[in-house]
């Protein structure tokens, strides 16, 4: 009898363990979706990170993690997807840790701008569903389904992906089975991010919008959990283009970060940070490779004139982390023509 249970149970798992790894071939197309931005972070080793960054595409755009590391020895992992709910943060750093303790959360607040009331399925599935499946995915899953008024007779379709993309073998492509090979420690660089979307410069405002009374609570529950957990956090707001109303929501966020103690740099008013709005963006939300590579250099500088983070670089332990500059660069020149040290040269001289 034992015998039989345990064969059963072996079978169960060796059944689900299939059915999981068949299920996240097929599931979705992880290239469009920014799968690979939060399922890269899953596979890092075990405390190996020593900042976090939180927040939307903007982040993993404007961020280069593996030149920060090659310029000064600190590994960032990247916790983002395209146009993600602002709610979701909270849930993301406590997925962070699970397995990480970062000496810095960066937290960007750009998606504070959002109505939460119109939060699309598919801004949050791209964050969601790829989660590993655990009571803190279902309290994620149920704060976004709570403002978008969802019935929760329909919550199974969003705890359980597979009523939703059982049917994704029908669409199958090479993207269901290959890596992104554009992310490079989650820092995204593809041809369209060496192209230029001139803009015009954009100059901030000092007007204010009052948050939206959900918005704002938003910001001051995850500015409780910050506290409570003893978390180190520096909230930043990306250089972009606005719009006045954003703006203005966004200063007036700035004013509870403020009255919390808590520490903010808006790359949009320093005197000594600027980018070029007519060669620095390939769109009006965000940094191309360039204006990422200036981004780059001034914040990864910043943190560790104002953070204790550790070098790594010559620690054997983290020599993929070389290996993925390098493709970084390899693939820069493949793409421009350019050599990437060359720029750096004309950045820092």
């Amino acid at each position: 009898m034992l015998k039989k249970l345990i064969k059963s149970i072996l079978f169960l798992i060796i059944f689900c363990v299939l059915f999981y790894s068949i299920f996240n071939i097929l599931w979705l197309d992880k290239f469009t979706n920014g799968y690979f931005h939060i399922e890269s972070f899953y596979k890092e080793p075990q405390n190996s990170l020593d900042i976090v960054y939180v927040g939307a595409s903007n982040v993993y755009t404007s961020f280069n993690t593996v030149l920060a590391y090659d310029l000064y020895g600190y590994t960032t992992g990247v916790l983002s997807a395209g146009n993600q709910p602002f709610p979701l943060i909270k849930y993301l750093i406590k997925e962070s840790e699970k397995s990480q303790n970062p000496k810095l959360y960066i937290i960007d607040i750009v998606r504070l701008v959002d109505d939460l009331n119109s939060i699309s399925d598919e801004n949050m599935r791209k964050s969601v569903d790829c989660m590993n499946f655990s009571a803190n995915r279902i309290d994620a899953i149920n704060e976004l389904l709570s403002y978008k008024h969802v019935d929760k007779s329909n919550y199974i379709n969003y705890y359980l992906s597979f009523f939703i993309y059982h049917n994704g073998w029908k669409n199958i492509s090479k993207n269901n089975f290959l890596n992104d090979t554009s992310v490079y420690n989650g820092y995204l660089f593809q041809k369209k991010h060496t192209k230029t979307d001139p803009q015009k410069p954009y100059i901030w405002k000092d007007t204010f919008v009052n948050l939206p009374p959900e918005n704002k609570q938003v910001l001051i529950n995850l500015i409780d959990f910050i506290k409570s957990s003893n978390l180190n956090v520096l909230f930043v707001i990306t250089p972009r283009t606005y719009k006045d109303e954003e703006n203005g929501i966004l200063n007036d966020a700035i004013s509870v970060i403020n009255e919390n103690n808590l520490d903010i740099i808006n790359f949009n008013t320093l005197e000594d940070f600027k980018i070029d709005f007519s060669k620095d963006l390939y769109n009006s939300g965000h940094l191309n490779v360039y204006g990422a590579t200036k981004y780059t250099l001034y914040f990864s500088k910043y943190l560790k004139e104002h953070y204790d983070l550790p070098d790594h670089r010559n620690d054997p332990k983290y020599a993929s982390w070389n290996s993925e500059y390098e493709r970084f660069k390899q693939s820069f020149k493949s793409l421009t023509k350019k050599d990437f040290d060359k720029l750096l040269d004309e950045y820092t001289n």
